[in-house]
Parts: structure tokens; sequence; C-alpha cells
């Protein structure tokens, strides 16, 4: 597959899912071009131990996180959640919230693991949906109620940015 077929075939999804992280159009517009800007220049570099989808998927949520540190803005605990659980950063707070985060997604049953942490790797919910049996709509709903009790634990442990 060459770049211009790996663009079109995921440049939607990628989209789709900057949209879930900035909830700003014009915002992720930018970000795909960044995203598949990098992607162009590190393609001879990708190894193929993970999808390209997943590569790209790794790509978009950096460049956004690189955003979201330039420019200095309010993170809420949702956005951590979805965000500060992936990241690789070496940013104590960070590593405290993705600690936490994992050990309290240790107490969900497996699907719900399973549908959140698909998420955070980009699928969207039609796609969990497919994968594990349920409908798309069972499949947002569960993802939301996890998020919310993660929202809620980490605000109990004080890791609220309001």
């Amino acid at each position: 597959m060459d770049f211009e077929e790996i663009y079109g075939a995921y440049k939607q999804e990628v989209f789709n899912y900057l949209c879930g992280l900035t909830n700003s159009r014009d915002l992720s517009e930018e970000l795909l071009a960044d995203t598949f800007f990098r992607a162009f220049i590190g393609i001879s570099s990708f190894r193929g131990e993970s999808s390209v989808k997943t590569w790209l998927f790794s790509i978009a949520r950096h460049c956004f996180l690189q955003h979201l540190q330039k420019s200095k803005k309010f993170v809420s605990i949702e956005d951590c959640v979805l965000n500060q659980i992936c990241s690789q950063s070496d940013i104590e707070n960070d590593t405290l919230i993705s600690q936490r985060v994992s050990e309290l997604l240790e107490q969900k049953d497996e699907r719900s693991r399973n549908i959140f942490n698909l998420r955070l790797q980009g699928y969207s919910f039609r796609e969990i949906g497919d994968r594990l049996g349920i409908s798309e709509n069972s499949a947002r709903v569960v993802e939301h109620r996890v998020r919310m009790f993660l929202q809620k634990e980490l605000r109990k442990d004080g890791y609220d940015n309001g």
C-alpha cells in the first residue's frame, strides 16, 4: 500500500478520532494534516509491528497531546482519562494518573475494559460492536459509563483540574 492509498483509506477515521478528542473541526483538520505529514516523513521507519491504522492513531494522539502542551490549555479529567493513559510521558503526574486508571479499569468487567481499550486505540463504536458481537449503541453506552466511572474516581483521588 503506497502513501496515497493509506491516506485515502484512513483519512476519515483519523479525522473522526481527532474530532472526538478536540471537539473542534478546524483544530482536527489542522492536526489531521500534521498527522499525515509526520506519517509521510516516518513511513520508511514503520516496521509493521502494529497495523497501519494503530500507527496513524498513535501519531494523531501524539499530535493532539503536543498541541495541548504548546497551548497550555485546560485539560478536563475526561480528556486526561482518554489521552494521558496512552501517553508515554515522563511527567510524574501523568504516570500516576495512568497507573490509577489502570487500577480502576481492573475493577471493571472484561467486556467493559475491552470496549474502553478498543476505543482508546481509535476503533469506532461500530467496529467495536462488530468485533465484540454487540450493537454499536451498546458499545457507546458501556464506553461512556466507564469514562464516567473513571472521571468520578479520579476526582475523588484529587486529580480534578477544575
